[in-house]
């Protein structure tokens, strides 16, 4: 387990919020976007898989990744988007 810590921004685009953030490395992109839509929103009753995660502007399609394997470094955005009429979930059957 890595104890390394980056800073990074963890965005909201559509909606203008920004909460920067220092995290492990090792977490998840699940959790990174977990706690983004937590603390920018300030409620907790939304559900993570309503939102995708993006990191130079691609969805990161497995969140299981950690940061470090996502790419991410200190000082990167991480943006974190609603599912829309113009960007649909994965089909899951």
């Amino acid at each position: 387990m890595s104890n390394k810590q980056i800073t990074i921004r963890l965005i909201m685009p559509d909606r203008w919020l920004e909460h920067v953030v220092e995290l492990a490395t090792d977490t998840t992109v699940a959790e990174a976007k977990a706690l983004g839509i937590t603390e920018m929103l300030q409620r907790t009753s939304d559900n993570p898989a309503d939102f995708y995660a993006e990191f130079a502007e691609r969805e990161i399609t497995d969140e299981t990744k950690t940061l470090d394997e996502a790419g991410l470094q200190s000082r990167d955005m991480l943006s974190i988007r609603a599912y829309d009429l113009g960007h649909y979930r994965r089909f899951e059957g």
